[in-house]
């Protein structure tokens, strides 16, 4: 759950980029959420701030998808030892 909610918000960071600089120096520092802003209000182009955001969602279900995959449990069923978490005798 942390490391899900941690990629949502790495790829919606927009405040620090608006506050400190509109992605200054040199553009190096432009999200897809600060882009899709700034097309759709600063340029007037809500169709491209709206196709940058919904490519975002999409990119963000691909990953959160993916990321859920690879760290599922393999058997489906909890791990736990027998006999109140001590591990059984061979």
């Amino acid at each position: 759950m942390v490391l899900t909610l941690g990629l949502i918000s790495t790829w919606q960071v927009f405040d620090q980029i608006y506050v400190m600089g509109h992605g200054a120096p040199g553009n190096t520092t432009l999200t897809p959420a600060y882009l899709s802003y700034s097309a759709g209000f600063d340029n007037a182009d809500y169709g491209q701030g709206a196709a940058i955001a919904f490519v975002l969602l999409g990119l963000i279900l691909l990953l959160t998808a993916v990321q859920r995959f690879v760290l599922r449990e393999r058997d489906g069923k909890p791990r736990r030892h027998p006999k109140g978490g001590r591990r059984a005798a061979r």
